[in-house]
């Protein structure tokens, strides 16, 4: 005899009554765009209206703000080959050891001499000589360094803020704060400075007016 069949009702765990949708998902939003910021900035000279204006940091060259001036920002090498005699930049300018260069005008932030240059130098910042020169010229420069072993003769003027005297230097100088002859070092010529420091060994031949 074949027993007989009950289906078992099936329930649902819905809530009996009106069926709710989902409600909508909010509006998509992006995040806030950062604040563009400026780029850095720097104050340089023009060359040709002495104005100052301001550049990007990362610029190799830009134009005046005031006489729209092409100025150069980047450094630059003098090689033997160079015919270039004029040079201005914001940059520095390093003379190389193969160089022998003559009436050279140039214009920059720091000055290295490791060949023989000639001509009237104006460095904002530093001036290093590393070889024995004859600078028929000027220099100007924030401080000048003559280094060991190295003879130097400048027949122009030399004017700076500073300078460190380690070899031999020939010439007329004016410092407006301190000249510093280090030992086995020797200055030729008349020094006008606010100080004039000479170390044990170190001599000068001239006359020495101080500053006020």
């Amino acid at each position: 005899m074949t027993p007989s069949f009950h289906p078992v009702p099936r329930t649902s765990s819905a809530p009996s009554g009106k069926i709710r949708r989902p409600a909508p998902a909010p509006p998509c939003t992006l995040p806030a765009a950062a604040e563009s910021r400026p780029a850095p900035t720097r104050e340089v000279e023009c060359f040709s209206c002495r104005k100052n204006t301001s550049v990007p940091v990362t610029a190799v060259s830009a134009r005046c703000g005031h006489c729209s001036a092409y100025i150069k920002l980047d450094d630059v090498i003098l090689h033997s080959r160079t015919h270039r005699t004029k040079v201005q930049t914001c940059g520095s300018v390093t003379v190389q050891a193969n160089a022998d260069l003559k009436g050279l005008n140039i214009e920059c932030r720091d000055l290295v001499l490791y060949g023989r240059a000639s001509g009237d130098f104006l460095c904002r910042g530093v001036c290093k000589i590393k070889t024995d020169q004859h600078i028929s010229g000027s220099i100007s420069a924030r401080r000048l360094v003559v280094e060991k072993k190295t003879t130097v003769l400048v027949t122009g003027v030399i004017q700076v803020e500073n300078i460190w005297i380690q070899g031999s230097l020939e010439g007329t100088l004016t410092a407006d704060e301190t000249v510093t002859i280090h030992r086995h070092a020797k200055f030729l010529g008349d020094i006008t400075a606010r100080r004039l420091i000479i170390e044990e060994g170190g001599a000068h031949q001239g006359s020495f007016i101080r500053l006020t």
